[in-house]
């Protein structure tokens, strides 16, 4: 799996790139270019609705009121130690999830065998001559429920995961200094204010999976013999075929997600640790 902050770190805590990867593989023609921008500020813009706007140009009223004493600026162990528990525990998270992917038809993922498969395609009547597209949608959806069932519970670990760790962050980067403080807060009312759309944005993943997994089930089951033996079903999961490509673009996705949420994660450490001094 991607380094979490590959690619992002630098681009601010609004970062395009990896949500942008994540729909691409997600969207019915692999072929359309993935949107990108490159202006923090045509990011912001397509992230808010009105009541985002309102509520982050109130936050910005109340960030521009003088600041509060200054405290004694931060050591630069302090500054490390802030660095070191934001890489560390999202060196865990990214490690949990290689292991997961590593071996995603093990067991506790709780995805179907060859057998288990080859079932609900003679349960469904998927196999008969006269099948329809009602077959083999009903087909399609018995099988995606655990693969969708693993993809929502993986994300939903992302996002979990990230955002415990931006609330535990808070008080320390607070802590650095004045500037912190303020750029805290200010990635925090962007956050807040950028919030419905993002979590938009990020509802369209699953069922973009959903839809290429029926796209990709119907080819392949329309490739079968006539006579289907579960050796059949059984070459469906290796890495180059239908089955395993889809695992991989599950893959793909929480990858893109979780560069997103680190990414922004890792830019406002960055940025409130060279700030701390200020």
């Amino acid at each position: 799996m991607l380094h979490p902050g590959a690619g992002s770190s630098r681009r601010g805590p609004l970062t395009s790139r990896p949500l942008a990867a994540a729909a691409a593989a997600v969207a019915e023609d692999p072929r359309a270019p993935a949107v990108e921008f490159s202006d923090p500020a045509a990011v912001l813009a397509r992230l808010m609705d009105l009541h985002g706007s309102i509520s982050l140009a109130r936050e910005l009223s109340l960030l521009e009121r003088p600041p509060a004493p200054s405290a004694p600026a931060a050591t630069e162990g302090a500054r490390a130690a802030v660095r070191a528990l934001a890489a560390d525990r999202l060196g865990e998270l990214t490690a949990a999830l290689d292991q997961l992917f590593s071996a995603p038809f093990q067991r506790r993922n709780k995805l179907p065998d060859a057998p288990a498969v080859l079932a609900t395609l003679e349960q469904t009547g998927a196999l008969l001559p006269s099948r329809g597209r009602g077959a083999l949608a009903a087909a399609a959806g018995q099988l995606w429920e655990p693969f969708g069932e693993l993809a929502t519970r993986t994300l939903g670990r992302v996002r979990q995961e990230t955002h415990a760790l931006r609330e535990e962050l808070a008080p320390s980067l607070r802590a650095l200094g004045p500037a912190a403080a303020r750029l805290e807060r200010l990635d925090a009312a962007i956050a807040s204010a950028t919030q419905k759309r993002r979590e938009r944005a990020l509802g369209e993943l699953v069922p973009g999976l959903s839809r290429g997994f029926a796209r990709g089930f119907r080819a392949a089951v329309l490739a079968l013999p006539d006579a289907v033996e579960v050796e059949h079903v059984a070459g469906w999961f290796g890495r180059d075929q239908w089955l395993g490509r889809e695992v991989q673009r599950m893959e793909l996705v929480v990858q893109a997600v979780l560069a997103h949420e680190a990414g922004r994660l890792l830019a406002l450490v960055d940025g409130a640790a060279a700030g701390a001094p200020a």
